[in-house]
């Protein structure tokens, strides 16, 4: 997957400013009102955008560690989440239900994965802060939905702020495509029964087996 040209948070921060008609910053850090602006919403802005798709360059695998904590109902195993965990991918289960949620269990708040299975692996996004391991496209939706962000604040321009929305919604559509591409059959998703379909973002339709002529076999 080809690395963004952008090294550093003041890259993506220009990218955004740039792409609003502002000055460019020295340093996020600065104290300007676009740098102060930028750096208050980079932070929420890039893990909102990581959780919007399964990117490629932040996904990882992980074999999950049991939480010592049963739950209390409903489920009979509960498994510690990575500490870097943004938005689950997919199991090694698919036909095994699940249930993420805070464990709420022994003076603990920590989000957990409950399940029946015993044992649990997953794919999932992490938390990518480092922006030299971003790929064009998660950089480019960074900065556009930064754009957006900041657009009102610096701008009062109500429409470039729409136009900004616009092009990140353009940017996940073709990254949903460019990622697909790049996925190896094993690790594309297959249809599923409905819960998975329903937890995994996949498609469940249940089409009947036909006859040659048509008819519903069966």
């Amino acid at each position: 997957m080809p690395v963004g040209s952008a090294q550093t948070e003041t890259d993506l921060a220009n990218m955004a400013l740039t792409m609003i008609g502002q000055h460019v910053i020295t340093a996020i850090s600065e104290d300007s009102n676009r740098a102060v602006m930028c750096n208050k919403r980079l932070g929420d802005v890039r893990d909102t955008v990581l959780r919007s798709h399964p990117w490629n360059c932040a996904s990882k695998r992980a074999s999950l560690s049991d939480s010592g904590v049963d739950p209390a109902w409903g489920f009979t195993q509960s498994y510690t989440l990575p500490t870097d965990f943004v938005r689950l991918i997919a199991t090694d289960s698919p036909d095994e239900p699940y249930q993420i949620e805070a464990g709420n269990q022994g003076g603990s708040d920590a989000v957990v994965l409950m399940t029946d299975a015993g044992s649990m692996k997953i794919k999932y996004i992490y938390k990518l802060t480092d922006v030299t391991k971003m790929d064009y496209s998660l950089q480019q939706a960074i900065s556009c939905r930064l754009a957006h962000e900041i657009c009102m604040p610096l701008t009062g321009d109500i429409n470039l702020s729409n136009m900004m929305l616009q092009k990140y919604d353009a940017i996940i559509k073709e990254a949903q495509f460019t990622d697909s591409s790049a996925m190896a059959a094993y690790d594309k998703l297959q249809p599923v029964d409905w819960l998975t379909a329903r937890l995994t973002d996949a498609t469940h339709r249940p089409f009947p087996t036909l006859n040659s002529d048509g008819s519903v076999s069966g």
